[in-house]
């Protein structure tokens, strides 16, 4: 409903990614418009009073491409945007031109803008740069690489100058971006020494890959959804979805996929897998968790018993995207590739006493409130 409401400090008119419901107009006071990158909040602009939010959806933007969170007390018209819409529709066709006009110098304004604030962003590889990173490490080794004994093979060296001159890349982001993949096992490094200094130590001379389909596979995953308004998400790897598609992967092992690529398996086992090997209760919340992450799965009831359908080639696709994400979200949480780090599923240990109604958090019987929350605990009978 529209009308004017009242935001404390701290409170948010909207957050990052989702659906456009309304457009604010600020009264007074001050707020913050910042987007996510990673873990980092990178602000904006500051906006306050008689600036639009939200105006954007106007030219077709689903979801709000930031968050609007209050720096002081706000007072804001909110005005729903299908009732906008409508009245924007029965104006003249001049005054629509101008609206239009207006909406596409300021689109473009944010963009310079937002471009401005992501030069500042000193990750390691920061999402504006993830695609092109990644990206110039293939086109650069599929332009030098060599095919020897059934491996695709490249000078390394010659990789990061051709990589530097060409694209602009840098050499030490091109090495990183090339130690996941080998930390993952998708290629190889082979060190060799410099022919014209025989004492100094060796370093890293040829880069192999095994599959560099993997590599394509990546950026082609990365570009696609950080280029679409609301998808970040997809671009976070998941503990726990990551440990559910691992077991259901480890129990199709063998199994059969039928002409359209799709696997069938018995619930049960699958069930008990993840029971036993990762202390998780398997639940329709993580079917639902998958399909936000763009995997869907079928269940089926029959006399036999339950079972579980899905696209095995996809489900395994997007492991293995997963997976770098995990290794891209902790170079830029650390700085480093971490090559002892290997990715396994963590057992979560069961607790069987009670809970805390609010977060779940085990507790004994005499406790009061809860030591994760602080939540006020029901005293025990």
């Amino acid at each position: 409903m529209s009308g004017l409401k009242t935001y404390k400090k701290g409170e948010y008119l909207f957050k990052e990614g989702e659906k456009v419901t309304s457009i604010f107009l600020i009264q007074s006071g001050s707020v913050h418009v910042q987007f996510s990158r990673g873990k980092q909040k990178i602000e904006y602009y500051t906006a306050s009073a008689n600036m639009i939010l939200g105006e954007h959806v106007m030219s077709g933007q689903p979801n709000y491409p930031a968050s609007a969170l209050a720096h002081s007390e706000v007072k804001a018209i909110e005005l729903p945007i299908e009732a906008l819409k409508l009245q924007l529709e029965g104006g003249s066709q001049i005054s629509k031109a101008l609206f239009k006009g207006m909406l596409e110098k300021v689109k473009h304004a944010m963009t310079d803008l937002k471009g401005a604030r992501l030069e500042r962003d000193s990750s390691p590889c920061p999402p504006e740069q993830t695609p092109k990173a990644f990206g110039v490490l293939y086109h650069a080794f599929m332009h030098k690489a060599e095919n020897k004994n059934g491996k695709l093979s490249c000078d390394f060296r010659n990789l990061k100058v051709y990589g530097q001159r060409i694209f602009m890349e840098s050499p030490k982001r091109l090495e990183q971006v090339a130690s996941i993949f080998v930390k993952l096992k998708h290629a190889e490094f082979q060190m060799t020494k410099d022919e014209n200094e025989p004492d100094a130590k060796e370093e890293i001379g040829i880069l192999h890959f095994n599959d560099i389909l993997i590599l394509q596979e990546f950026f082609e995953y990365y570009q696609y959804y950080h280029f679409k308004p609301g998808k970040q998400d997809l671009l976070k790897a998941d503990e726990q979805a990551m440990t559910v598609v691992y077991f259901f992967l480890k129990a199709a092992e063998g199994a059969e996929v039928d002409r359209v690529g799709m696997v069938r398996l018995d619930y049960t086992p699958v069930v008990e897998m993840l029971k036993y090997e990762a202390g998780l209760e398997l639940k329709g919340d993580h079917f639902s968790l998958l399909e936000m992450k763009g995997l869907m799965a079928k269940r089926q009831s029959t006399d036999k018993g339950v079972y579980v359908q899905y696209e095995h080639a996809e489900w395994k696709r997007v492991f293995r995207v997963w997976t770098i994400l995990r290794e891209l979200q902790k170079w830029n949480d650390t700085g480093k590739i971490d090559m002892n780090d290997i990715w396994k599923p963590v057992k979560k240990v069961v607790h069987t006493g009670p809970i805390c109604p609010a977060c779940e958090a085990a507790c004994d019987k005499e406790q009061k409130f809860c030591a994760a929350c602080g939540h006020k605990l029901q005293a025990a009978a």
